[in-house]
């Protein structure tokens, strides 16, 4: 099973390898515009409103209506979607979590689970065994421990031993197979690695909780993919503590769009709404699990457990909460999300379930916020604009969700009309 699913997805991307450069950029497409989105950003955010170029942002919401039977009909509204380049940051980390859930599956006839102990053996420079977690209760890696943190608080380090576990190659010929047109996942995250060193990936052991080795698999080296057209963002950058008074260049940085995020919401949380690529092959048990930690808080985990003070109880919550850490949690708002930032780049993508009103909705949006133009020097307006906008929006989508709900609802969390 384990080689016959390892040669499908090589032929995959071996197709994909042939097309990349025929694939027109997110640059070339014509952006939707929706009447109702553009309402809300003017709302929200007046200064992004007009200037959305300068922005980048992209908004794409579906209003979720069911029927008596409880069958959904889905209404989607876009906002220059795909109209350029979003560098995705963390929003990458939830493929990888998914596929990484799949992937053990293909394992299983060795006795591997998501609770086997995971071994990273090194490779690259500055690399060391990894066998000990001291986050998890154990004190041993797992990738059901790798994913919680990724859910949770957003680990770079646990994206990237997952990331390993499964290799470039075969993440992106899965992400060809599930429809994700033009997507790429190319590097680790947080590591100044170059292209070839991010298309080796490190060898990986199983092991049962009493030591026994259940499988190994040897370190791999991706091919080489065709590069991306050259990429700029912003008008400088830092670079090994010097500014480099030119853009700083994207093209070979991971490729995951507004698009793929929503549709990657839709097929964890909504996954009988799309037919046409045979879907995620999660088991019922493995769908629950990455939905329960999309949700989750990081004050709900006991393992791991996280300093409070650190992460506040609505942390990684972009939507509704923005960055507030005295934020009053309203108990009837369910947000299964993943969020991203860097490079003055903003995003999240979530699927909102509201007991209050009976509603559910799915929202994605990103912005990019750096006033002086200067990449990788931590100057970014998070803070001051686009956590605001993020938070605003958010709220703006409930509004709406329970406007149109079912049952009369009326919340004693006020939303509020800052921008």
């Amino acid at each position: 099973m384990h080689n016959n699913r390892m040669r499908a997805a090589l032929l995959t991307y071996a197709l994909m390898l042939l097309s990349a450069c025929q694939h027109p950029s997110a640059r070339d497409a014509t952006p939707g515009q929706s009447e109702l989105l553009q309402r809300w950003l003017s709302q929200a955010a007046p200064q992004i409103a007009e200037h959305p170029e300068q922005y980048r942002t992209q908004i794409l919401l579906t209003e979720i209506r069911r029927d008596a039977k409880g069958q959904p009909t889905l209404q989607q509204h876009q906002y220059r979607v795909d109209a350029e380049y979003l560098y995705p940051a963390s929003t990458v980390k939830l493929a990888i979590a998914a596929l990484a859930l799949e992937y053990l599956q293909q394992l299983s006839q060795y006795g591997v689970t998501a609770d086997s102990v995971m071994h990273i053996e090194p490779l690259l420079p500055d690399d060391s065994l990894v066998n000990r977690d001291d986050s998890a209760a154990a004190g041993v890696p797992t990738v059901r421990h790798y994913i919680k943190k990724i859910l949770l608080v957003s680990d770079n380090d646990a994206y990237n031993r997952l990331y390993e576990l499964m290799g470039q190659q075969y993440i992106n010929a899965r992400l060809a197979e599930l429809g994700f047109t033009g997507a790429q996942i190319l590097h680790r995250l947080e590591r100044p690695l170059s292209a070839e060193d991010n298309r080796r990936t490190n060898a990986v052991a199983f092991y049962d909780t009493s030591g026994k080795l259940l499988y190994r698999q040897a370190a791999r080296t991706a091919p080489a993919i065709a590069a991306r057209p050259y990429t700029p963002v912003g008008s400088a950058h830092m670079k090994d503590g010097k500014l480099q008074d030119k853009p700083l260049d994207f093209s070979q940085k991971n490729r995951w769009t507004v698009v793929h995020m929503h549709r990657l919401m839709q097929l964890i949380m909504l996954p009988d709404t799309i037919t046409g690529t045979g879907g995620l092959k999660l088991t019922a048990v493995d769908r629950q699990f990455i939905q329960q930690f999309m949700q989750m808080l990081p004050g709900e985990s006991n393992d791991p457990k996280y300093d409070p003070k650190e992460y506040w109880p609505t942390y990684v919550k972009f939507f509704i909460y923005g960055s507030d850490k005295a934020a009053r949690i309203d108990p009837s708002v369910h947000i299964f999300n993943k969020v991203g930032d860097a490079y003055g780049f903003l995003l999240d993508s979530a699927y909102v379930k509201d007991d209050c009103s009976g509603t559910e909705f799915m929202l994605t949006a990103a912005v990019y916020v750096n006033a002086d133009g200067v990449l990788n020097d931590n100057q970014y307006e998070y803070e001051s604009l686009g956590l605001p906008f993020l938070k605003r929006l958010g709220e703006l989508a409930l509004a709406h969700a329970r406007s149109k709900g079912p049952n009369p609802c009326v919340s004693d969390r006020p939303l509020s009309h800052k921008p």
